[in-house]
C-alpha cells in the first residue's frame, strides 16, 4: 500500500533527508531489491570485485527437472563465475582491438555478463538453460537504410537479450513486444543519458533544436528520501537551475507536463519535485512499500558514470519532435540492444559502418562505442552486488 501525497497547503518535508544506519536513504543504482545499507565501494576494476562478491555469496548451480540434467549434463557448467570471467576476457579484448572491430568483443562482453548477472539471481538452471541457446535479438529487415533511424531492432520471445529484459523491465513485453515491434538505432540511442548531449549536437540544426530528453539533478546529488510531516517517506528530487536559465525561478511548465505524472513540483517557485506517494517509514528497517517505491521510480532517472555523480530525470511523458520514441525501459536493456546491431554491423558489414563513420552521425557513433561497455558493465555491477561503484576519487 501506498499513500499520496497530501494536497493540504501545510504539507512540507522534514530536513534533512532520512537515514538508516547511518546513511543517507537515497536511490542507488541498482534496479531491483536495492539494499539501502550497503557502502558504496571504490574500484577502477570491477570485475575483480563482482568475482570477490561471488566468492562470498556463492552457490551451487543444479537442475530440478530431470529432463534438462539428461539433456544438459552437470549443470555446473553454466555457473555465473564462468561467465563473469568470459565477459571479463572480452572486455580487455575490447581494449586492445581497433575501434571498428571493438563492438563485436563488446557486445560479447555484454551477453556474458548477462548470462552471469541470470545465472546468479535464478532458482536454477532450468530457469534460463533453454534461453541461453541463442541471443534473443535481431535485425528487422523490413524497412532498412544507411542511416541511423533506418536501422531497426527487434527481438523474439526467447532468448538472453529477451530474459535480461524480462528480469530487469516487468514491464518489457509491453512497452518492446517480441516479434512485432522494432525500435530504430537512433530511437535507442535517444533514450541513453551517457549520449544525449552527443545526440543533441548531432541532430540540431539551424533550423530545427533537438529537445533534450534528459534533466540534471543538482551536481552530485540523486534522488533521496525525506519525511514528510505526516509521517510518510516521499522521494525527492532537486533539478540544476541553471539548466533551464541563470534567473530561472521555477521549472517551466512545458517541462513539468513531459515528466512522469506521479512526479509533483514541491513548493513554487523552485526546482524541486516529489513522489506523488509516499510509504511508511522505520527508523530501523526498511520497509516493502518504501522498497516498492523505490522499484516504481528508478526507470524514471539515469547515471553517466564516472568519478562524479551525475544522475538526470528522463522525460518519461515526452513525445519528441524529432520522431525518435520514448523507450521506458532500464538504461541495460537498451545499450544492449543497440550494441547487438552495431556489433552485427561490425561483423558482417563494415562497409556501412565505414559509412556511417563518415557521416554526420559519427560523433554519436563514436561516443556511443567508446563508452557504452563502461556503462553497462558499472550498471550490471551494481544490479549483482545491490552496492554503488564508483572509480576511485569519489567519496562517499
Amino acid at each position: 500500500m501506498v499513500f499520496e501525497m497530501p494536497h493540504h497547503s501545510n504539507f512540507e518535508l522534514v530536513e534533512p533527508p532520512l537515514h538508516q544506519k547511518g546513511r543517507t536513504l537515497r536511490m542507488s543504482k541498482a534496479y531491483t531489491d536495492q539494499d539501502f545499507a550497503k557502502p558504496t565501494v571504490l574500484t577502477d576494476d570491477v570485475f575483480p570485485y563482482v568475482t570477490f562478491f561471488y566468492a562470498s555469496h556463492g552457490k551451487a548451480m543444479k537442475f530440478i527437472n530431470p529432463d534438462n540434467a539428461s539433456k544438459y549434463g552437470n549443470a555446473n557448467q553454466f555457473g555465473y563465475e564462468f561467465y563473469w570471467k568470459q565477459a571479463e576476457i572480452f572486455y580487455n579484448a575490447t581494449k586492445t582491438l581497433p575501434f571498428e572491430a571493438s563492438p563485436v568483443a563488446a557486445y560479447y562482453c555484454m551477453l556474458n555478463a548477462a548470462k552471469s548477472y541470470l545465472a546468479f539471481t535464478s532458482t536454477s538452471a532450468d530457469d534460463f538453460v533453454d534461453e541461453f541457446i541463442g541471443h534473443g535479438i535481431k535485425e528487422d529487415k523490413t524497412n532498412t537504410g544507411a542511416d541511423l533511424d533506418n536501422i531497426k531492432i527487434k527481438h523474439v520471445q526467447k532468448g538472453v537479450f529477451p530474459l535480461f529484459a524480462r528480469t530487469l523491465d516487468p514491464d518489457f513485453t509491453t512497452v518492446w513486444p517480441d516479434g512485432c515491434k522494432s525500435y530504430s538505432l537512433k530511437s535507442l540511442l535517444y533514450n541513453l543519458a551517457f549520449v544525449h548531449r552527443a545526440y543533441s549536437m548531432t541532430y540540431t540544426t539551424r533550423s530545427k533544436k533537438v529537445d533534450e530528453l534528459f534533466l540534471p539533478l543538482n551536481a552530485g546529488d540523486m534522488p533521496k528520501y525525506y519525511k514528510g510531516n505526516d509521517g510518510k517517506a516521499y522521494l525527492r528530487v532537486d533539478l540544476e537551475r541553471e539548466y533551464f536559465a541563470a534567473n530561472a525561478q521555477t521549472i517551466p511548465n512545458q517541462i513539468i507536463t513531459t515528466i512522469d505524472p506521479n512526479l509533483k513540483l514541491y513548493k513554487t517557485p523552485g526546482f524541486c519535485l516529489i513522489s506523488k506517494d509516499g510509504a511508511r517509514y522505520n527508523a530501523t528497517s526498511i520497509s516493502g512499500e518504501l522498497r516498492n517505491l523505490n522499484e516504481k521510480y528508478r526507470k524514471d532517472f539515469s547515471y553517466i558514470r564516472g568519478a562524479k555523480r551525475l544522475w538526470y530525470l528522463k522525460r518519461t511523458n515526452y513525445q519528441s519532435l524529432q520522431g525518435s520514441e520514448i523507450i521506458n525501459l532500464s538504461d541495460m536493456t537498451i545499450n544492449m540492444a543497440a550494441m547487438h546491431r552495431i556489433s552485427e554491423i561490425a561483423r558482417y558489414k563494415p562497409e556501412q559502418l565505414s559509412r556511417l563513420m563518415k557521416s554526420k552521425e559519427n560523433w554519436l557513433l563514436h561516443e556511443f562505442i567508446s563508452q557504452s561497455l563502461d556503462q553497462f558493465i558499472d550498471e550490471l555491477a551494481a544490479e549483482i552486488t545491490k552496492q554503488d561503484i564508483m572509480i576511485v576519487g569519489q567519496k562517499e
